[in-house]
């Protein structure tokens, strides 16, 4: 039977985390919705399923934000039912990133994601890097004061032009790290746990550490380069920590590129752990 593309419905995709789950099984994951339609990816528009007949069979969505600094393009989520539907969905966003001027697409793999797998060899990607899956139950450690001359910035008060300041220095060189525009970080903090999140300024007032947690799951955390070498991303890891304990939660979890040795170090030191395989991140010089 033919495949046929449509935009995102959200109507199906319990139908999508349905099969997403059965090929990642046992280390399930629930975010498939929060993920298509969200800042990243212009709130599903960025997106598209794909069809055998009636059924849903996959779906592709894309980040556009990093190419121009570098020319990279992220395809993310790609969930692919069997082999034909990934060779279908990467053709698509290929054209798509394509299109928007990308030089570079990178599409990552997780165990169990066998046909996307061999669809992304079939297409000519090649395995860049690998992303490590960190989990530690909590309590973390007691929570340490904040280092002298700095303070936290109150959740409500957040300058979004110096926290994206702060962020885009932070994260310049980090692997798959595209930095947003000011209106996406904006958004997409306050939709993640900003009462666990973090930001803490000096007494000029410039933003100079953040830590930002969804969930339980600490998506970036940036030090400026005039902080580093002073415990500061322990601390801020303690902080999250204690702050999600208060929210009932019982594990922090964080992904980290494999070659980033001062971020795996860290986590080493505090006591994470490995919790799921690593991710295989693919590229495909356009």
């Amino acid at each position: 039977m033919s495949l046929h593309i449509t935009p995102l419905l959200p109507a199906a995709l319990p139908l999508l985390q349905d099969l997403w789950n059965r090929q990642l099984a046992p280390h399930l994951v629930h975010t498939l919705a929060h993920d298509l339609q969200s800042p990243g990816r212009a709130h599903g528009q960025n997106a598209v399923m794909i069809w055998r007949a009636e059924q849903v069979a996959g779906c592709v969505g894309w980040i556009t934000l990093g190419i121009a600094e570098d020319g990279c393009a992220y395809g993310s989520p790609l969930i692919a039912a069997d082999v034909e539907v990934a060779t279908a969905l990467i053709g698509v966003v290929s054209e798509e990133v394509r299109a928007a001027g990308a030089q570079r697409l990178r599409i990552s793999v997780r165990a169990g994601e066998n046909a996307k797998r061999e669809g992304l060899q079939q297409a000519g990607f090649s395995a860049l890097f690998e992303f490590v899956n960190f989990s530690h139950a909590l309590p973390l450690a007691a929570a340490p004061g904040l280092a002298a001359g700095l303070h936290a910035v109150d959740s409500g008060a957040i300058d979004w032009d110096r926290l994206h300041a702060c962020y885009a220095e932070t994260f310049a060189h980090v692997p798959n790290s595209p930095i947003p525009a000011v209106a996406a970080l904006r958004e997409e903090w306050l939709a993640a746990n900003p009462q666990a999140s973090l930001v803490l300024a000096d007494a000029s007032g410039e933003y100079q550490a953040f830590a930002l947690v969804d969930g339980c799951s600490v998506e970036g955390v940036g030090v400026r380069h005039g902080w580093r070498g002073r415990g500061l991303a322990e601390q801020l890891y303690q902080l999250a920590a204690a702050q999600l304990a208060g929210q009932g939660e019982t594990e922090i979890r964080a992904l980290v590129a494999a070659g980033n040795a001062a971020s795996m170090r860290l986590h080493e030191k505090l006591g994470f752990t490995e919790y799921a395989p690593r991710w295989t991140v693919y590229e495909l010089r356009l």
